[in-house]
């Protein structure tokens, strides 16, 4: 199985490792795709720019890591402190709609199932989301059932709670056994 993370922010400790060790402990061929020019991690595809939607035929798994950027991006506040993200948004929600209504297999892990629920993406389904009180109402106000669970799997989408190796392995096991 091959997989692509997208990575908009890698801010937050860990997010991206955790995944990248994940797929590789279930014998995944790892790709790593940037929408963000600050992303600190080494990268195989360059969305920065554009995106040819054709690049996700090649990929089995779509994992996003959206970082503090992706909190404050679907929040609808400003990031606090000097150095802020550059993520191009529209390629991102572009990749974001065509991987989930495609029916990929999408991680989405922390604020990121409260963004795709707002873009509408998840409405009807069931979806954990990082516990905060405002993303909770984002899911729910967009038609999502909150569930409240380490990660929960809905037909292709894995929406997660927290990032961890383990967490990760045992979400996609499950959606690999689907």
């Amino acid at each position: 199985m091959k997989a692509l993370i997208v990575v908009a922010d890698d801010s937050y400790k860990g997010e991206y490792s955790m995944t990248v060790q994940a797929f590789r402990q279930l014998g995944m061929e790892v790709s790593t795709g940037l929408v963000s020019k600050s992303a600190r991690v080494n990268f195989d595809l360059d969305f920065t720019d554009n995106f040819d939607e054709n690049v996700l035929n090649n990929y089995d798994v779509i994992a996003f890591v959206g970082g503090y950027w992706a909190y404050y991006a679907v929040a609808g506040k400003e990031i606090p402190g000097r150095v802020k993200p550059i993520v191009n948004k529209e390629v991102f929600e572009k990749i974001l709609t065509k991987s989930i209504s495609t029916g990929k297999k999408v991680v989405l892990p922390l604020a990121l199932p409260a963004y795709a629920a707002k873009l509408g993406l998840l409405r009807g389904r069931r979806a954990t989301v990082y516990p905060t009180t405002e993303l909770i109402s984002i899911l729910k106000s967009n038609g999502v059932e909150f569930v409240n669970e380490d990660f929960v799997i809905d037909n292709n989408v894995i929406t997660m709670k927290r990032v961890s190796v383990d967490s990760l392995t045992k979400a996609l096991q499950g959606i690999s056994s689907q």
